[in-house]
């Protein structure tokens, strides 16, 4: 399990967490900007589009 500097779970390991490692790396290998774009993702792993930008941009899941 992953954590972070003060012990508390990080990544697929938190208890509000929605996607899987594995789904978050398949995400971002799939982005690809005016092709397979944000919405194109957010449809297919049923999240909202903010979340896929987030994860695509490295703002979220940074380790995973």
């Amino acid at each position: 399990m992953t954590r972070n500097h003060t012990g508390h779970p990080t990544g697929q390991h938190h208890h509000r967490a929605k996607l899987t490692t594995e789904q978050v790396q398949a995400m971002r290998a799939e982005y690809i900007p005016y092709v397979n774009g944000l919405t194109k993702l957010a449809r297919k792993y049923q999240c909202p589009r903010s979340t896929v930008r987030d994860i695509c941009n490295y703002m979220t899941r940074t380790a995973g």
